[in-house]
Order: structure tokens, then C-alpha cells, then sequence
């Protein structure tokens, strides 16, 4: 199985959006870019367990939104959203949706707090909520190819239906 790790190229005359390890989304014209911590390990830890995992920093590479989409190529993809680019993120999701047979997770304190709207507004198939996106995004791998239980946390569709794995681990179906 193939994972990207992925930050989508989010083009803006506002300027680079920045994502990773920043508390408070910013629009900069003058870009610093830090490392995000969470999805470097959960890239690691996903190696370890004898994945294929891409690192996709497209922001960073300065990549084209259509250079981005035009060679994705991966089983699994995740993306670390913030509130202010969400709605962006949903476009994009669609657009892989249409284009590939790629899974999409989408990750990130705006999704924790509010995973149904990106259930209902995106074609996703995977909701991460709470910090732990490592071990989750583990878990989904496994659930994929291993068929293990996903564990609680995970907001997920089955057949169209979008389900929870709430935080005792009981399904909800929404």
C-alpha cells in the first residue's frame, strides 16, 4: 500500500498558506516552512510497519496545484487541514475522489472539532479526530489491508454511509 502524507498546493493571491506546526492558519508572502512533527512520525511509524509511504509537501516544493493533482499516484491519502482552508480542502478531496481511486484522510483540529461538516461537505472517507493522526492513520492502514477494527476516533463511510467510531469504540451510523 502506498501513503502519501501529503499539503496540497493551495494557491492564493493572498500569498503561501501555511499549515504544519502553526497554531494559527497564516497567509504569508514571505514563506517559512516548519517541519510538521505528528505526520513525520506518523510517516515513520508507517514505514516501520513496512508501508510505502510518500512525503508531499507541495506547499514547500512550491508545486502547481495541477502539477500536484496530475501526479498523484497512492492508495492513501492524508491532509492536515485548518479551519480558514478547509473549505479548499473539500474542493481538492472531490477532485481526487473524481480523478483517482485513491482513500483520502483528512486530519486537523478544525476536523476534530467538527467532523461531520467535512462528512457531509467532501466526498472523504476518513475523519481523524483528536491528535494522535500517527497511530490513527496506522490503524487505517491496517483496517485497509489487514481488515483490523478501526479504533475510536475515526469518522469513516461504509457503502455511502457515513459512520463513527466514537471515543468508546461504538459505531454511530449518521
Amino acid at each position: 500500500m502506498k501513503i502519501s502524507i501529503s499539503y496540497p498546493p493551495l494557491e492564493s493571491e493572498k500569498g503561501t498558506a501555511l499549515l504544519s506546526q502553526n497554531r494559527q492558519f497564516q497567509w504569508f508572502n514571505n514563506p517559512s516552512f516548519i517541519y510538521p512533527m505528528v505526520p513525520a512520525y506518523a510517516a515513520t511509524l508507517l514505514k516501520e510497519k513496512g508501508y510505502h509511504v510518500v512525503w508531499d509537501d507541495a506547499i514547500a516544493e512550491k508545486k502547481s496545484y495541477s502539477e500536484w493533482l496530475d501526479n498523484l499516484s497512492c492508495d492513501l491519502i492524508a491532509i492536515e487541514t485548518k479551519t480558514p482552508v478547509v473549505k479548499m480542502h473539500w474542493k481538492i478531496i472531490d477532485e481526487i475522489k473524481e480523478k483517482t481511486n485513491c482513500k483520502v484522510v483528512l486530519m486537523g483540529d478544525h476536523v476534530t472539532a467538527m467532523p461531520l461538516e467535512s462528512m457531509e461537505n467532501s466526498k472523504v472517507d476518513f475523519v481523524l479526530t483528536g491528535g494522535d493522526y500517527d497511530f490513527l492513520l496506522l490503524n487505517i492502514c491496517e483496517h485497509l489491508t489487514k481488515d483490523k477494527k478501526l479504533e475510536p476516533g475515526i469518522w469513516y463511510r461504509d457503502d455511502g454511509t457515513r459512520k463513527i467510531k466514537n471515543f468508546s469504540g461504538v459505531d454511530k451510523v449518521q
